[in-house]
């Protein structure tokens, strides 16, 4: 039992919170049934207007995404030497935008690809469930009521 630290502490945050995480986060993962299977993608995203957008090429992702639209998006920070971190989760439904005034307004975002290829289709994650906490260890860090 010495080891259970017992000034461990969980904050759940509120949307406005979550929200400025992700606009914040570079990164975030995607998980999207391909082939019946659960996938995870690390995808580069911006946030429009409360929902995600990234950009992707054909491929096994954006056939998943068609069959099965509903994913999980998620972003986090982590300082392991604190022990310390958090986590924002977004459930919702993916679409590719295809209309006009949707790829012009994301085309203004300035999202630029990480890896390789020209990622050529936009996806738009509407948002369903938004959730969010912070952990932390010890009396000085804890979140206060």
């Amino acid at each position: 039992m010495d080891d259970i630290d017992l000034h461990a502490w969980v904050e759940h945050l509120g949307l406005e919170e979550c929200w400025h995480l992700l606009a914040a986060a570079p990164v975030g993962r995607l998980g999207v049934i391909v082939d019946s299977a659960p996938e995870i993608y690390p995808v580069n995203q911006a946030v429009d207007e409360g929902t995600i957008v990234f950009r992707v090429d054909p491929g096994r992702m954006l056939a998943g995404l068609g069959r099965s639209p509903a994913v999980s998006f998620e972003v986090d920070g982590i300082d392991a030497g604190e022990r310390s971190g958090w986590s924002v989760l977004l459930k919702g439904r993916a679409a590719e935008i295809d209309d006009e005034e949707g790829l012009r307004r994301v085309g203004r975002s300035r999202l630029l690809p990480w890896s390789v290829g020209p990622k050529s289709h936009w996806v738009r994650i509407t948002p369903e469930e938004v959730t969010g906490r912070r952990v932390g260890h010890g009396l000085d860090d804890a979140p206060r009521a």
